[in-house]
């Protein structure tokens, strides 16, 4: 027995509440790291950042790129599910 699109709506949006909170907690944890290597970036002597880990293809950069880019795009899908969940949860006779 095949369900309707309203006992389906629920689930749905439950399903995109729940990974909504799942990528809050990804934004938590990327903003923590990347903050943490800011201020891990702030004390190395200005001479050394040039250099190393912090050269503009080191390690400790190469990881920061890898952050901030997944960080965006976490902000992304935030943005694009904010708007799912906004649209799904508002009944279509509510736009006329």
């Amino acid at each position: 027995m095949a369900s309707s699109p309203e006992t389906q709506m629920p689930n749905k949006l439950d399903d995109m509440t729940l990974r909504l909170a799942e990528l809050g907690n990804e934004r938590d944890r990327l903003d923590t790291e990347i903050e943490a290597m800011i201020a891990d970036m702030a004390i190395e002597p200005l001479a050394q950042r040039s250099a190393g880990d912090w050269a503009p293809d080191g390690a400790k950069t190469r990881k920061y790129l890898e952050l901030t880019q997944r960080q965006a795009a976490v902000e992304t899908e935030i943005i694009d599910l904010r708007r799912a969940i906004v649209e799904a949860d508002e009944p279509a006779s509510s736009l006329h």
